[in-house]
């Protein structure tokens, strides 16, 4: 990636870091208000003054009105907190082994990044959904080499990477030992489809270039 490119993508996710932490300010200052909120409209029950049963009527029938017209507010943002080490899998796995049957489903899964990470990390976040690790056009995280599934960063790999194991997860088998992959949880929840608008941005560029 050329380097003025480079410079305009980490201007824009601290941008975005900065607007986010912004919107979890206000946020705070919201739940703050729906107690105040919450506590009066109990306490004018409790004085009788409001009826309970109307006022769920009516702001069931707002509530309503204001999400068909697309007016619900939504922020969601996961930052990932790690504990203290040691991060190592309660259960190993022979990966090399299996590679060939499951085809690394485990690099085409999300998970949010630290702090550390989004700041300087070798793993790119999605600027459409913070802070997950950004995956490329086949839909493995970014720093997958497609052709051989081997990690370019496995020495510097996050968290997630480092302490997961697939042996107890129903999502990727249905019978481990046997080596039965889960496919229908796959095709249902994991794709190259699965991408946000950076990552598609970010991957038609690349294209570009290569032609």
């Amino acid at each position: 990636m050329p380097d003025d490119l480079r410079e305009l993508e980490r201007q824009v996710e601290r941008g975005s870091l900065f607007a986010h932490s912004v919107l979890t300010e206000h946020a705070t200052r919201v739940n703050h208000n729906e107690a105040v909120v919450n506590g009066l409209v109990e306490l004018l029950i409790r004085q009788k003054m409001v009826d309970a049963d109307e006022l769920v009527e009516f702001v069931n029938r707002v509530r309503t009105e204001i999400a068909d017209a697309g007016h619900s507010a939504k922020v969601d943002v996961m930052v990932r907190t790690d504990g203290e080490g040691p991060h190592d899998p309660d259960a190993p796995v022979d990966c090399a082994a299996r590679l060939h049957v499951c085809k690394a489903v485990c690099c085409r899964l999300h998970f949010p990044l630290t702090i550390a990470e989004i700041e300087s990390g070798p793993i790119k976040w999605d600027l459409g959904r913070p802070y997950l690790n950004r995956h490329n056009a086949e839909g493995y995280c970014h720093q997958i080499d497609v052709d051989s599934l081997a990690c370019h960063i496995y020495d510097e790999r996050p968290v997630p990477c480092r302490a997961y194991s697939c042996v107890h997860d129903e999502r990727i088998w249905k019978d481990f030992d046997a080596m039965e992959l889960n496919q229908e949880w796959i095709d249902e929840h994991i794709g190259a489809g699965d991408r946000g608008p950076v990552e598609i941005f970010m991957n038609a560029y690349a294209d570009a270039e290569a032609s």
